[in-house]
């Protein structure tokens, strides 16, 4: 079904009962644009959750729509399936492409001037051992490797999220910085999400 019909089917549909966003607000989490819109077709919008266990957020105009995950071999993949067909989503690192019925897919890019949420303090944790690199993801340069059980400061969260963890940047090493992955990362104290787990007993 063409997608310029999606607004006036989701609009309609009575089992929709997603929040209603006021136009150019987003949820918070990493932005994907998959289509910029025209005169007959909506804006689609992909909105990457922060948190590994979360639901991702399909924007359609100013219309959010929550997808549930959906088990993936490797990256991530969230679906919802609305009257006017079936969305999925799926991506790893920064690749994002949606899906709808049997349309041809879609690229998702990052949003254009899109802030990525900061931490507001640094959060003391520790490297399970693994590469430090020179941006958020594994596309680039490493710069350094940590040790299991070398302790790290969080120094910022980038948003951008890799099988399900958050890259961070981090300071180590009397000063040095760099990004590395939160799935092998532990925290100190429970309750920072993006992270791999609370620190063992051995790190502690």
């Amino acid at each position: 079904m063409p997608l310029n019909r999606v607004m006036s089917l989701v609009m309609g549909a009575a089992l929709v009962a997603s929040p209603h966003l006021a136009e150019g607000d987003v949820p918070p989490g990493t932005v994907f644009v998959c289509d910029e819109g025209s005169a007959t077709s909506p804006y689609i919008q992909v909105v990457i959750p922060t948190r590994s266990d979360g639901s991702a957020t399909l924007m359609l105009e100013s219309e959010a729509l929550e997808m549930a995950p959906v088990p993936v071999g490797s990256g991530f993949g969230y679906d919802i399936v609305l009257p006017a067909g079936h969305f999925l989503v799926r991506g790893k690192g920064t690749e994002v492409m949606l899906f709808v019925d049997d349309q041809a897919p879609k690229l998702c890019v990052l949003q254009a001037g899109y802030q990525p949420p900061e931490t507001s303090s640094q959060i003391l944790a520790a490297s399970l051992g693994g590469n430090v690199r020179t941006g958020p993801g594994i596309d680039f340069a490493r710069s350094d490797s940590l040790l299991y059980g070398e302790a790290i400061l969080i120094v910022a969260a980038t948003g951008i999220i890799f099988d399900g963890y958050e890259w961070f940047e981090i300071e180590y090493s009397e000063g040095l910085r760099g990004f590395h992955w939160g799935g092998i990362m532990c925290t100190m104290t429970d309750g920072e999400v993006g992270l791999y787990s609370l620190c063992p007993a051995d790190i502690q």
